[in-house]
C-alpha cells in the first residue's frame, strides 16, 4: 500500500510559548508528526532542569493528539563548555547526563522519546568524541525501552568539514547510525548580526542537503526550516540605535504588521507615518523581502553613469560595481603644446618608433623644440613608461635644466603603463622657441612626449557611479499621501575586503601574448600556457602548466609577498609553491604538509591535506591549492588556504635573486601574485558627494603603526607584523553598511548622488533612501515559501519530512496546506 506521508512528516518545537503556538496545537495537531518539547536544559555538570515549556501546558494537547511522537528536547542553548563537558566526560558529566535521559524518560512515560539538540561543539578535531557521545545517548535510550525514539538536531554541513558556523565536529554518516531521526537545522545562514538575507538561502539548502543523503538514510531527513525572519534597521549603526546587532526577529504576523503598516519606527506612533508596502517575491530563494520607509532604491548597475576603472560584476545574483585597479588621472587646463616622443634630432643609439624614443644607451639624446607665442608660466608634463623594474630612470630637461625621473617602488602601480608626470610647474617660458631634451637614466625607459599647459594635475582614479535619488510620497493608512517628518538618510551597502600586499605583479596567464621574453625566464623545467579554446572571451581560462623554475626576469627581489594557486595533476607529486632566490615554500604532495626550505635545509612544516585533480577535470575543475610566503629580512612568514592563513614563521639567511614559481613534477597554476612585503593596500574606503555638494567619506579604518602614502592611498608597516595587528576593527566578508547624516530633499524631487572609490575591490552593491526616522530590510517566511521547500524536501530529496522552527512564529495558513498525519 503507498505510504501517502512518505516524504510529508513535519517535525515542529514548542518554543515560543505564544498563545498562537498553543492555537495550533489545538487546532492544527492532526498536521504534525513530532514535536519536541522545548523544556529540558543540560548544564556543564550533565543535569538537565526544566526551564523551557511547562509540561502542564502540554498536557491538554498529549491527550488530544495521541499519534503525535512527543520528544523531550534537550538542549545546551548553544554553550560550548556544556557541550564540552558532555563530550570529555569532565567530571563524570556525561555519565551523569546519561542518567538524568533516563530520569525523565521514566518522569514522563508517555513520551516517544528525547530529542537532542547539543550545539558549539567545536571544530572537526572533537568529531570522535562527539560520535561517542551521541553513541552512548542512543544506546542508553535503547537500553531502556527499545521503542523509544532517540531525534538529534544537526548543524547544516555542505560536507565534511563544511559547517559556515564553526561546527565542524559534525560528520553525517557518523552520526547515522545512533539516531531514529535526525533534524538538520538549515535556518540561520542570516541572522541578527549578519547582512540582511533569506534566512535559509537556496544555495545553502541545496548544498546541505545534496550532501546529506548522501552520508545518512534520507528517510531520516527531517529538513530544518524557518518559520521567522528577521528587520534589519539600516538607517544608522547599531551602536547608535543602542543594540548590539541591526537585526530584529520577526514573526509572519509582524511582517505582516509592517506590510500593513501597522508597525513604524518611532514607537508603532507618530510622527513617522503609517505606511502599508508591497513586499517583494526572492523568486531564486523562494522568499518574500521588503523595504518599510525606503523612499528609493538601487542596485550598483542602476547608476546613470559611470567611469572606467569601475566595471560591472555579478555575484549571487547581485548585481555590483566595482574596479580591480587605479588608472592616472590627468589633467591639463589648456593644452598650448602637444609633442608626441618622436624627436626634432637625436644622437647615438636611440630607438624611434611613430610616438616613441627610447635611449639604447647612456651616451645618447633625443631633442624636442617648441615654440611659445606669448610669454607666460606654463605646466610642462612629460609622458613616460618605465617597461621593467631595471629600466627606471631618465634625465628630461628643459632648456638645459635637468630633471632625473626615476622610480625603485616595485609596488609602484604605473609599471610598463604610460603615465604623466611633471618636468616643470609655473614656470616662466618667453615667446620663442625652446626644447625638450632626454639622456642619461637608464637605457629602455620610453618617453611618449610633452605636453606644455597651463594647469597640470595627476592623480589615481580608480573611477566613479553618479546615482539619480527620485524620492516619491506613499499613501498611508488613511489615504493620504506622506513622507518623511524630519527628512532622509542614505544608506550604502558596499562589500569591503582586507588589506593585501601592494600589488607588484597579478599573472593569471590570460593574456594573449603568453609569457613574453622580456618579461619572464625559464630556469629550468619546461612551462607552457593552457587557454580555453572553447572560450570566446578576451581573456579565457588559463593555466600554467609545467615544472621546473619560472621565474620573472629580473635577479634583484630581496623583500617580497608572493602567492600561487596551484593544482597536483592525476600523476602529479612532490613539491610545488613559490621560490625567492634559494628560499622555496611549497606544497609538497608526499609528505602532505606545507613546506620551507632554504637551500636543502627544512626550515619548518605544517600538515595539511591535497588530493590530486584526475585528467578529466584538470582543465574544468581542478582541486586548486594556496601556497603564500611574505620574506622580510631574515624572517619569512609562509601561508596557505583560501583564506592565506599563517601557519608558521621562520627565521632565514637574507636573500635576493630571481622569484616565481617552482615545482619537482608537473603543475598547473592558475596564479602568480608578487607583492610588497611591506606595503599594504587597502580595499576599504569611498568617498560620497552628496546632493548639497558636500563629499563624505567611509570605510577607512583607523590604524596604528604604520605610514601612509597619500597619493597612492596605501600603506606601509613600521615593524615586522601582521597587518590585522595595526588595527582593531574586523573586516567581515559580509555587506557593510554606511549612511550619510541627514538629507533635507523634498518628495517629487530628483537629486544625483556620485560614489567615488579611493580604494580598489570594493563592491558597490546597493543605494538606499529611507525616512531618517528609520528603515529597513525585511525577510519572512510565507506559506508560498514553506510549501515550496517542503516540496522540495519530499520529492527532490525524498526526505522524511521538515521540521519547522518555531511553533507559533509560522503563517498560519501554512497547516493547511499540510496533510493530516491521521
Amino acid at each position: 500500500m503507498r505510504d501517502i506521508l512518505k516524504g510529508k512528516r513535519c517535525m515542529v518545537w514548542s518554543f515560543m510559548g505564544n498563545a498562537r503556538m498553543y492555537q495550533a496545537l489545538d487546532q492544527y495537531g492532526d498536521r504534525f508528526d513530532t514535536v519536541g518539547i522545548f523544556t529540558f536544559e543540560v548544564d556543564a555538570t550533565g543535569t538537565i532542569s526544566e526551564t523551557g515549556t511547562s509540561i502542564s501546558s502540554m498536557l491538554p494537547y498529549i491527550q488530544k493528539w495521541p499519534h503525535i511522537k512527543w520528544l523531550l528536547t534537550i538542549m545546551n542553548h548553544g554553550t560550548a563548555s556544556v557541550f564540552t563537558a558532555l563530550r570529555n566526560n569532565t567530571n563524570g558529566a556525561k555519565d551523569k547526563f546519561l542518567t538524568e535521559i533516563v530520569r525523565i524518560m521514566n518522569k514522563y512515560p508517555w513520551c516517544a522519546g528525547v530529542d537532542i539538540d547539543l550545539e558549539r561543539g567545536g571544530g572537526y578535531e572533537n568529531k570522535d568524541s562527539a560520535n561517542a557521545l551521541f553513541r552512548d545517548i542512543y544506546q542508553t535510550v535503547k537500553n531502556f525501552n527499545p521503542a523509544k525514539l532517540v531525534n538529534i538536531c544537526l548543524p547544516g554541513m555542505t560536507g565534511v568539514q563544511g559547517s559556515v558556523g564553526g561546527e565542524n565536529w559534525c560528520v553525517y554518516s557518523d552520526l547515522d547510525p545512533y539516531c531514529d531521526t535526525a533534524a538538520i537545522m538549515s535556518y540561520g545562514m542570516a541572522w541578527a548580526g549578519s547582512a540582511p538575507g533569506p534566512v535559509s538561502p537556496r544555495d545553502w539548502l541545496e548544498g546541505i542537503y545534496d550532501y546529506a543523503v548522501t552520508a545518512m538514510s534520507p528517510d531520516k531527513i527531517f529538513m530544518g526550516l524557518p518559520a521567522y525572519g528577521w528587520n534589519w534597521r539600516i538607517h544608522d549603526t547599531p551602536e547608535n540605535l543602542g543594540v548590539t546587532y541591526r537585526g530584529v526577529s520577526n514573526t509572519y504576523y509582524a511582517a505582516k504588521y509592517w506590510m500593513t503598516g501597522v508597525y513604524n519606527f518611532t514607537g508603532d506612533a507618530p510622527p513617522q507615518p503609517f505606511i502599508p508596502i508591497v513586499a517583494y517575491w526572492d523568486d531564486y530563494n523562494k522568499v518574500p523581502w521588503a523595504l518599510p520607509h525606503v523612499y528609493d532604491y538601487m542596485e550598483g548597475w542602476d547608476a546613470v553613469s559611470w567611469e572606467y576603472p569601475l566595471q560591472k560584476g555579478v555575484y549571487n545574483r547581485r548585481r555590483y560595481l566595482t574596479g580591480y585597479g587605479k588608472e592616472q588621472r590627468a589633467e591639463f587646463g589648456t593644452v598650448y603644446i602637444d609633442r608626441n616622443g618622436l624627436p626634432d634630432e637625436y644622437e647615438g643609439n636611440v630607438i624611434v618608433a611613430e610616438d616613441m624614443a627610447s635611449l639604447g644607451d647612456a651616451e645618447t639624446s633625443a631633442e624636442y623644440r617648441f615654440e611659445i607665442a606669448q610669454a607666460g608660466y606654463y605646466d610642462i608634463a612629460v609622458r613616460l613608461c618605465f617597461p621593467y623594474w631595471d629600466k627606471n630612470a631618465i634625465v628630461v630637461s628643459l632648456d638645459g635644466n635637468a630633471k632625473t625621473f626615476s622610480e625603485n617602488r616595485l609596488w609602484w602601480p604605473y609599471w610598463r603603463r604610460l603615465c604623466w608626470l611633471i618636468l616643470a610647474k609655473g614656470v616662466f617660458l618667453s615667446a620663442g622657441m625652446h626644447a625638450v631634451s632626454i639622456s642619461g637614466g637608464v637605457p629602455g625607459v620610453q618617453f611618449y612626449g610633452f605636453r606644455v599647459c597651463s594647469d597640470f594635475t595627476e592623480r589615481p582614479f580608480a573611477g566613479e557611479a553618479a546615482y539619480m535619488l527620485s524620492p516619491r510620497q506613499f499613501k498611508d493608512v488613511n489615504g493620504v499621501m506622506a513622507g518623511p517628518d524630519r527628512g532622509f538618510k542614505l544608506t550604502f551597502e558596499m562589500l569591503r575586503r582586507k588589506p593585501d600586499s601592494a600589488l607588484i605583479w597579478y599573472e593569471d596567464f590570460r593574456d594573449r601574448n603568453i609569457l613574453p621574453e622580456s618579461y619572464w625566464t625559464i630556469l629550468s623545467g619546461e612551462w607552457s600556457v593552457w587557454q580555453d579554446p572553447e572560450s570566446a572571451a578576451d581573456r579565457p581560462y588559463s593555466q600554467l602548466d609545467g615544472y621546473g623554475e619560472l621565474a620573472w626576469k629580473y635577479d634583484g627581489f630581496s623583500d617580497v609577498h608572493i602567492r600561487a594557486r596551484l593544482a597536483f595533476p592525476q600523476n602529479g607529486g612532490g613539491r610545488a609553491g613559490v621560490f625567492l632566490g634559494d628560499i622555496f615554500c611549497c606544497l609538497n604532495y608526499d609528505t602532505r604538509r606545507v613546506e620551507l626550505y632554504q637551500g636543502a635545509s627544512l626550515l619548518g612544516n605544517y600538515p595539511a591535506s591535497f588530493s590530486r585533480t584526475p585528467d578529466g577535470e584538470i582543465r574544468t575543475n581542478p582541486n586548486m591549492y594556496t601556497i603564500e610566503m611574505r620574506k622580510r629580512g631574515n624572517t619569512v612568514r609562509v601561508y596557505s588556504g583560501a583564506s592565506s592563513t599563517l601557519r608558521f614563521t621562520a627565521a632565514v639567511n637574507n636573500t635576493s635573486g630571481y622569484a616565481g614559481i617552482r615545482s619537482d613534477s608537473r603543475i598547473v597554476c592558475e596564479l602568480l601574485r608578487l607583492g610588497d612585503a611591506w606595503v599594504y593596500e587597502p580595499y576599504e574606503r569611498f568617498d560620497v558627494e552628496l546632493p548639497d555638494g558636500t563629499t563624505a567619506s567611509f570605510g577607512r579604518i583607523p590604524r596604528t603603526g604604520v605610514t601612509w602614502d597619500e597619493e597612492f592611498q596605501v600603506f606601509s608597516v613600521t615593524s615586522d607584523v601582521e597587518e590585522s595587528a595595526t588595527r582593531t576593527e574586523d573586516i567581515s566578508l559580509d555587506y557593510d553598511f554606511f549612511h550619510s547624516l541627514l538629507l533635507e530633499l523634498s518628495c517629487g524631487s530628483d537629486y544625483l548622488v556620485k560614489i567615488v572609490p579611493k580604494d580598489v575591490n570594493i563592491w558597490i552593491s546597493r543605494l538606499f533612501l529611507g525616512d531618517a526616522d528609520g528603515f529597513s530590510i525585511l525577510y519572512y517566511q510565507d506559506v508560498d515559501s514553506l510549501v515550496y521547500w517542503a516540496n522540495e524536501a519530499a520529492y527532490r530529496w525524498k526526505l522524511r519530512g521538515i521540521a519547522l522552527w518555531s511553533l507559533g512564529q509560522e503563517d498560519m495558513r501554512f497547516w493547511e496546506a499540510l496533510p493530516k498525519q491521521i
